[in-house]
């Protein structure tokens, strides 16, 4: 195809320097133009990526593509299909495509190894009882999901993501829980101390999808950004945004706390796609719309 298309454009070429003049030249840039266009038509970055992290995939054409032997449908936004797709933790490193569900198009991925550290806690047997009510604790993820069901088609947010607070990172993205020496739950978020009361932001601009007292969580906030992205605040020990409310980045949405299943006041802070947690970090380094 693309010798074919080199072997074109010489041709063309030969027929302008002969002084067949501007239609040849028009048909020139337009194919240059056309044959640009098909060799970008899915763009995915980063293209280089760990395990927990997550991708952004463009297209002018393609509505849905495929990884990990999975299929994706991207959504329309802003003229053109987009989708964030959640790289799982236990993705083997290596080379991968992504590709168009028709075949015509593709683009490289490659996922890089990573290893994460384990972080183990004790806590009172009244505090690891929490855990074991899987009657609330079920009944509150309906909910969490619930609100997270539905998604801005038009993202609200164009700069990258703030830290949204201040303090020190006690528990990073990823690590292995493990309470009272039982493997436990990933820590897919990231957890950031301080003293109580202080000042939780909304990370970026967005409108609030939940925000209430949630059994393990404690006072709870969800805040859709478009896209399928969401940030999530947890423990807080006052909520100062409500249900509908958009907010700004900066904004002040909540107090930091210990409710709900927690050792001391923090932060337990975390970005999903959808119902799936991703590693915050790249969204703090650069806008989605600029990774390379």
């Amino acid at each position: 195809m693309l010798q074919s298309m080199l072997n074109f454009l010489l041709f063309a070429t030969m027929t302008v320097s002969n002084g067949t003049g501007s239609v040849a030249q028009h048909v020139i840039e337009e194919t240059a133009t056309h044959w640009q266009q098909q060799q970008v038509s899915i763009a995915v970055s980063p293209a280089v990526t760990y395990p927990g992290d997550v991708i952004l995939v463009r297209s002018k054409q393609s509505k849905s593509v495929t990884l990990f032997s999975q299929t994706y449908h991207l959504k329309p936004s802003q003229g053109e299909y987009v989708r964030f797709i959640p790289i799982p933790f236990n993705a083997k490193p290596g080379s991968y495509m992504v590709e168009a569900a028709d075949k015509r198009y593709s683009a490289p991925l490659e996922i890089k190894a990573k290893t994460f550290a384990i972080d183990s806690i004790t806590v009172s047997k009244q505090m690891n009882s929490m855990r074991q009510d899987t009657n609330r604790i079920n009944a509150d993820q309906k909910k969490i999901e619930a609100a997270r069901s539905q998604s801005s088609p038009v993202p609200y947010f164009t700069k990258p993501f703030i830290q949204p607070t201040t303090g020190r990172l006690t528990t990073p993205f990823g690590y292995q829980r493990v309470v009272n020496g039982v493997p436990a739950n990933r820590h897919a978020a990231i957890d950031i101390a301080n003293k109580e009361g202080t000042p939780i932001m909304a990370s970026n601009d967005g409108k609030v999808v939940l925000s209430e007292s949630i059994y393990l969580t404690g006072n709870t906030i969800i805040i859709d950004h478009g896209l399928n992205v969401f940030s999530i605040y947890a423990h807080m020990s006052k909520l100062q945004a409500e249900v509908g409310q958009e907010v700004k980045q900066g904004q002040v949405i909540g107090l930091m706390g210990t409710t709900g299943f927690s050792t001391g006041p923090h932060l337990h802070y975390g970005m999903l796609i959808g119902n799936t947690y991703v590693n915050p970090q790249p969204f703090f380094e650069a806008s989605p719309f600029l990774w390379k």
